[in-house]
């Protein structure tokens, strides 16, 4: 297994639990955090459009030729991809939807709907106007009843709240080590073996999974889960990425995919359909709340820049074709 390969993989692990860790100990920009937004928005989908799609095609076009098949296989790996992430949503959905009316950030899909551009906004009147109403019915409870809700029991109201939640973000996380894991196996199939896909491929996934974990680690917060509590969940969450990618890995070195230039095409276009759902459905390019600092203007142009970096990096740096 490629040094480098580990060296992304834990970095990605380790930067998501320290974006996490910013609302659980520190102050935060919302401005700071719609930038954020906007460039990972834009960079996920010129990966996927401009680096994975283009790189997984080519891959096909070498193994198939003029085969008829090319186009099928081409549609069907990236339908496949859309399709998975698109099920990973549904599957939480219904689960998150019944705990999530105490949060408040809207993980009702159980993965990374970063639609935070308003609850993060609403967030601090919203937390203070609970944390004030919690306070007096706490004190009212205590007076009348000697306080009959314990402290576990609290918690594990908390904890029902940030299970579904934590559950499909985890999915997504090890949705996001798998393209990394896929990138890194394509890298070894070609003849030229750099690192350069993979790196691409990082960079998109640091960029993107900044401001989920933000955005996760304040959703827990307001579940009313106890700081030690939310930084357990958080470091879960920050492993899946990790996880994933080594699985894939050893996974697909396993079925000997490395080897296979068809199954390593697939596994990219698979890859880069999972992208596609996550740029343009779980985090919309037109997307603007209302109470975003950023204007529509300049959210464009950070999405644009965004989806072009990709494409610039790929070729200053080359593919190695």
């Amino acid at each position: 297994m490629p040094m480098v390969f580990l060296v992304m993989a834990g970095a990605l692990g380790v930067s998501s639990f320290a974006c996490g860790m910013i609302p659980l100990s520190a102050t935060y920009s919302k401005r700071y955090l719609d930038v954020l937004n906007a460039l990972s928005t834009g960079l996920l989908l010129g990966t996927a459009l401009g680096v994975i799609i283009p790189e997984g095609i080519e891959i096909l076009v070498e193994y198939y030729r003029d085969s008829e098949a090319l186009s099928f296989h081409i549609a069907i790996d990236l339908i496949l991809g859309f399709l998975l992430m698109m099920t990973v949503e549904h599957l939480v959905a219904g689960s998150s939807h019944a705990h999530s009316h105490g949060s408040g950030l809207p993980f009702t899909n159980g993965t990374t709907q970063l639609e935070f551009d308003a609850e993060l906004g609403e967030l601090d009147s919203d937390q203070s106007g609970r944390s004030s109403d919690h306070e007096r019915d706490s004190r009212r409870n205590s007076e009348s009843s000697r306080g009959q809700q314990t402290t576990a029991q609290v918690i594990a109201a908390a904890k029902r709240k940030a299970v579904p939640f934590t559950f499909g973000l985890i999915l997504h996380g090890l949705a996001d080590g798998c393209a990394l894991g896929v990138s890194a196996i394509e890298e070894i199939s070609s003849e030229s073996g750099a690192h350069n896909l993979s790196v691409i491929v990082f960079l998109a996934l640091l960029f993107h999974k900044a401001p989920t974990s933000v955005a996760f680690a304040v959703s827990l917060l307001n579940t009313n889960l106890p700081r030690a509590e939310c930084k357990k969940y958080l470091a879960i969450f920050a492993a899946s990425t990790p996880v994933g990618a080594i699985a894939t890995y050893f996974l697909l070195s396993f079925l000997g995919v490395a080897n296979n230039t068809d199954l390593a095409g697939s596994a990219l276009l698979i890859s880069g359909g999972t992208f596609l759902y996550v740029a343009t459905v779980l985090q919309p390019v037109s997307h603007q709340s209302e109470t975003q600092d950023l204007k529509p203007k300049i959210r464009l142009v950070l999405v644009v820049a965004g989806t072009l970096t990709p494409l610039i990096l790929a070729s200053l740096i080359g593919h190695g074709h």
